[in-house]
């Protein structure tokens, strides 16, 4: 028993040391420690670099997509769903022009909010919307989701 033992711990030894030199003793963050946290919050994602994407986006973005608008007729189908009515919505970061066509009167909405965090977004939104005179209000909102600018209403 003694020799199995002693063979069981050589065992244990020759894995702890193997694994020492398969997993290297730094991190494989490229953050610093000012990066992580902001005010206290941990940053996961980096908004900055999303803002940049979606600003890149704004100009890539065509009026009509099949697809997108596949995605917000789903949206709403299922909005339809619902048994409440919603007089006011709002849409973050979605395409205002699929949302705008899908909607017509379903929902209940009246008022729609369109946010995004990308300043070019939202003015691609405001020149779409500038051509369509249909449809429910329309506001726009520079803000990051993250950190809501909108209040409930109770």
């Amino acid at each position: 028993m003694a020799s199995g033992a002693a063979a069981a711990a050589r065992r244990l030894l020759l894995l702890r040391h193997r694994r020492r030199h398969l997993v290297p003793n730094h991190h494989f963050s490229s953050s610093s420690a000012d990066e992580v946290l902001d005010g206290g919050r941990v940053k996961i994602f980096d908004r900055d670099l999303k803002r940049r994407h979606r600003d890149r986006a704004a100009w890539a973005m065509r009026e009509t997509d099949p697809l997108v608008d596949a995605v917000a007729d789903n949206l709403l189908d299922r909005l339809e769903d619902c048994r409440k009515a919603f007089p006011s919505a709002l849409c973050l970061g979605g395409s205002a022009g699929a949302v705008r066509r899908s909607l017509r009167g379903r929902g209940g909405i009246e008022k729609l909010t369109m946010m995004d965090m990308s300043v070019d977004m939202v003015n691609r939104w405001r020149e779409l919307e500038s051509a369509t005179e249909d449809g429910p209000e329309m506001n726009f909102i520079v803000g990051d989701e993250e950190y809501l600018p909108i209040k409930e209403k109770i």
